[in-house]
């Protein structure tokens, strides 16, 4: 086993991305008032001089943290709206392997909800939010797409009901950090979908 001085050399974006999800774990555990180079260079198993190679201070650190969990979020969502399907099923496996990622990841919540998240403004804030306007106009161009195919009722206006979920999912992942990160939040957030679904789609019955 090699101590924290006598590191495997690596790649500096592979020793980075090693940091960062160190970073989101410390969140996860101590919430983003607790995290702190000390406690990012014991999870990532490092001496604090090994994180300041790479990162300037605990600001960029965040930094980091929070445009890889953009990418991640913006990115999963495109792939699966571009695989195939029905637009409707496609939002729906979207909607549930964002509250999947959440689940694995509690750091990403306690970092968005927290004092230094969106709300505080500045650059970090402005990631938070582009991120989230991306992620939310791919869930709003698959209700378009079911809307344009049918399936879903006259008159549901896309941008204001994704606005809706996305509330439904925030009210969801809230409830479960304010639990401790207790139990299923996927399940929580695929039955409140479900029975949102149902209000969504068009019925034929006469």
């Amino acid at each position: 086993m090699k101590s924290q001085n006598v590191l495997e050399k690596k790649a500096t974006h592979v020793r980075q991305a090693e940091i960062v999800q160190a970073a989101l774990g410390v969140i996860g555990r101590l919430g983003a008032s607790g995290l702190t180079i000390h406690e990012v260079a014991l999870a990532a198993g490092m001496c604090e001089a090994n994180i300041y190679r790479h990162f300037r201070n605990k600001q960029e650190v965040v930094k980091a943290v929070v445009e890889f969990i953009g990418s991640q979020v913006t990115n999963r969502a495109a792939q699966l709206a571009g695989s195939s399907g029905k637009p409707l099923d496609k939002l729906e496996k979207v909607i549930l392997a964002h509250s999947e990622m959440i689940a694995k990841n509690p750091g990403i919540p306690r970092l968005l909800f927290s004092d230094g998240g969106i709300a505080t403004g500045g650059k970090i804030a402005q990631i938070m939010v582009s991120r989230i306007e991306s992620f939310q106009a791919t869930l709003t161009g698959l209700l378009e797409a079911a809307i344009a195919e049918g399936t879903v009722r006259q008159g549901i206006g896309a941008r204001e009901t994704i606005v809706t979920i996305m509330g439904m999912i925030q009210f969801s992942v809230l409830r479960w950090i304010g639990n401790q990160a207790e139990g299923r939040l996927t399940d929580d957030v695929a039955l409140l979908w479900g029975n949102f679904r149902k209000l969504l789609e068009r019925c034929d019955c006469k």
